[in-house]
């Protein structure tokens, strides 16, 4: 059976063509998530009102979650699934709404730590207590271990399985009652809480839940976090469109040696770090699988299959490019973000590619500005 166009294009990750597909032959699944991985949820809303369909539920139920309607999220997942196997983090977050409060933009020095290098982080103060809280783009609001949770006096609950890197974990979810960074106060902040979080990995991050909330420019070269009100216009830079699938995936479309195809989930918090006998650590620009660098990346079975390997050709995300990098290969056949809604994706990029920049995080236009 042939694919249909639409969807060939949506697979491949090429969203405006399947979007442009999808509305010459009338393919209204595609539609609604075309609409939906652009952030244009109002139109997508309408669409699946007019034609609802079991398999987009999930994706409908995120996109209001991204606009705060979390009475209708939950009445949605409670009506398909009934009380029982309704997500308990969704009753949670709809007794105790998540809200922010700032009176201007915010800029938060990066603080000192043994893993800056490769994930920064900002001085926060979580239920009163001072603490680093990492940038990391594959987080959700906030996630932290079960341990210092407890400590902080998180209450938490169940709430099924998640992925920590390529490890599917079982996870709990908690409400914070107060985070504060510089002047900017959040109460009820949704935590994610992995007992993978452990060890040397007892960290607390802030994911792309929670930068979603801002205008929010991660400035390297400065060291510091910025964030601005929702709707303030963006620093001049180059623009990148960004796509958003689930609650915090975003990918973007990037390339390899002869190829501008492939697509890449942007995940800021990979530290995979190597050194060498004469050289001093480097981190991982990308992560994938044996399989993705040799059938997507061109690179021979041999290089993909050991641990780290040189890049021979630059790595690209849009026009930006980048000699150099070191690479990483994953020590499963399959991740768990080897594909979003059935857009492939081709390996994961990291913070060693993206701290060259200041980059800014626009979720009203769906762009990253980087400068």
């Amino acid at each position: 059976m042939r694919t249909h166009p639409a969807w060939a294009a949506w697979a491949r990750g090429d969203i405006d063509e399947a979007a442009r597909l999808a509305a010459e032959h009338g393919h209204d699944r595609v539609l609604v998530l075309t609409d939906l991985v652009r952030g244009r949820y109002e139109p997508a809303l309408a669409r699946y009102a007019a034609k609802p369909r079991r398999d987009l539920a999930e994706p409908i139920a995120h996109a209001l979650l991204h606009l705060r309607r979390t009475d209708e999220a939950h009445d949605l997942a409670r009506r398909l699934l009934g009380d029982r196997r309704t997500p308990p983090d969704l009753a949670l977050r709809r007794a105790r709404p998540l809200t922010v409060a700032a009176s201007g933009t915010v800029t938060l020095p990066f603080c000192d730590h043994p893993l800056a290098p490769y994930l920064p982080a900002v001085a926060g103060q979580i239920e009163g207590r001072r603490t680093p809280i990492h940038l990391d783009t594959g987080g959700t609001f906030l996630v932290m271990g079960l341990e210092r949770a407890e400590s902080l006096g998180i209450a938490s609950v169940p709430n099924g399985r998640h992925a920590h890197g390529v490890t599917r974990t079982p996870a709990r979810f908690g409400i914070a009652r107060e985070l504060v960074l510089g002047d900017v106060r959040l109460t009820n902040v949704p935590v994610d809480i992995l007992p993978t979080f452990t060890g040397v990995q007892d960290l607390v991050i802030m994911g792309t839940n929670l930068l979603q909330c801002f205008l929010a420019t991660i400035d390297h070269p400065a060291s510091r976090l910025i964030l601005a009100p929702r709707g303030t216009p963006p620093p001049p830079g180059l623009r990148i469109p960004f796509y958003l699938w689930g609650d915090h995936y975003m990918f973007a479309r990037g390339g390899y040696g002869e190829r501008r195809d492939l697509t890449f989930f942007i995940d800021s918090g990979l530290v995979m770090v190597h050194q060498a006998d004469d050289g001093p650590p480097r981190q991982a620009c990308a992560y994938a699988t044996r399989r993705q660098y040799r059938v997507a990346w061109g690179i021979p079975r041999h290089r993909a299959a050991t641990a780290f390997h040189e890049a021979e050709h630059p790595v690209r995300l849009g026009p930006l490019e980048q000699p150099g990098h070191l690479l990483a290969t994953t020590p499963t056949r399959r991740t768990p973000w080897s594909s979003f809604g059935g857009v492939r994706i081709h390996g994961l990029l990291s913070h060693a590619f993206l701290s060259r920049y200041a980059w800014t995080l626009d979720f009203d236009r769906h762009e990253y500005t980087f400068g």
